[in-house]
């Protein structure tokens, strides 16, 4: 590991804090901070001849050619378009998904849910206690969010299609509600946490949607809502040294036994 060559691409700020971590063990890391395939990213890639890349946690604006690498190389990739997967794994590259490394994904879901409450006290003025938040979705944002909320006062239902989750959620003490497509939420709070496109709303509802989910969001195409608001990579937005130190952990194991 210490004649390899880091070169950690994205703009989130954790990837900066990230590289910092990574010298700290002694290795060589550049970083380049845009999420968008540039020339500019190119001519960088080929003067520094990278022998491990880590793509940005949202994913790359653009399109990564293999050809930019001389000999196979090890790749952690973030979110990742099969496009762009099919493009580098053929080409001999070892590619692993961070985002589906457990420990990493687990500890990440806890710093979304404080990073929740940050946005929700500087977005409202309002406080937790003894408020009404509808939680759509109970992966593990949803259970730590549900776990910090309800520590801070919160009163909280959950709505999911899961059997298994709703028998969860509701022996851990939470009400619950199957979330079907005739669902109602009443204002004032629905933090949805399903990565998926599946809420219709009509426009006058005074319903306040946080989305914690990844783009696009879950208003269906051609919803709208003045109420609406999508909260992308807050991990790294409140807390970019602690959500740095969980991905370069994660990136270290990963190359336990690859190398």
């Amino acid at each position: 590991m210490n004649e390899s060559r880091w070169l950690l691409i994205g703009e989130d700020r954790r990837m900066e804090e990230c590289a910092q971590f990574l010298k700290e063990k002694g290795l060589d890391v550049s970083v380049y901070p845009s999420d968008r395939v540039t020339d500019a990213l190119s001519i960088k890639i080929k003067e520094l001849r990278p022998t491990h890349v880590v793509l940005p946690i949202q994913g790359l604006k653009g399109f990564l050619s293999a050809e930019l690498f001389e000999s196979p190389i090890m790749i952690f990739t973030g979110i990742i378009k099969e496009a762009q997967l099919v493009e580098l794994e053929p080409q001999g590259h070892h590619v692993q998904n961070y985002l589906k490394d457990e420990r990493f994904v687990w500890k990440n879901a806890h710093l979304t849910a404080e990073g929740f409450i940050k946005e929700f006290y500087l977005g409202t003025n309002k406080p937790i206690s003894n408020t009404d938040f509808q939680i759509a979705g109970f992966g593990r944002v949803g259970r730590m969010l549900a776990h910090v909320l309800v520590a801070g006062g919160a009163n909280i239902t959950i709505f999911a299609r899961s059997e298994a989750q709703l028998g969860e959620a509701s022996a851990l003490g939470f009400n619950v509600k199957e979330l079907s497509d005739d669902a109602v939420f009443e204002p004032p709070y629905l933090i949805n946490t399903i990565p998926a496109q599946w809420l219709s709303i009509a426009s006058d509802n005074t319903l306040r949607i946080f989305d914690l989910a990844s783009k696009p969001g879950c208003l269906r195409d051609g919803v709208t809502s003045a109420y609406y608001t999508l909260h992308l990579g807050l991990p790294g937005k409140h807390f970019p040294q602690q959500a740095a130190s969980y991905l370069a952990e994660t990136l270290l194991r990963m190359c336990k036994g690859k190398e």
